[in-house]
């Protein structure tokens, strides 16, 4: 596994902890499980990334709050935002936001985003998943 991913994971296991675990309307629902809907988020994300999209189009498709989705992505998209960034979102800070500010530096914050979203990707598969009943 890739070096930059691998330092990425602690921190993505605590900012899934922190976003979606402790996000009070999943865990009310949820009880300390997250919905497997986002699970398919992040893979549909990293292949957005990857291949379908560039990073501005694929930012801003998932940050779209609800976009005919099952479950709110923002809890997603502030855990990729902390990875990737190494900090707290700033208040009303979004992962599109963060990505048009430091549009200078496409390729490295792609590559940062990138390896966010492969880490807690891998950081969900860690936590159980559960279906809405």
């Amino acid at each position: 596994m890739n070096r930059r991913i691998d330092k990425f994971i602690p921190k993505a296991i605590e900012a899934v902890k922190e976003y979606i675990v402790n996000d009070d309307a999943i865990n009310a629902k949820y009880k300390g499980a997250i919905p497997s809907e986002y699970n398919g988020y992040i893979a549909s994300f990293c292949a957005s990334i990857s291949r379908q999209f560039n990073l501005k189009a694929a930012a801003a498709k998932m940050s779209a709050e609800l976009s005919g989705s099952e479950q709110n992505k923002k809890p997603l998209m502030n855990a990729i935002l902390k990875v990737a960034a190494g900090r707290e979102p700033n208040s009303g800070e979004t992962l599109i936001k963060y990505v048009l500010a430091n549009n200078q530096n496409e390729s490295e914050i792609r590559d940062k985003i990138m390896d966010a979203s492969i880490a807690i990707k891998l950081a969900i598969r860690t936590f159980e998943l559960k279906k809405e009943a």
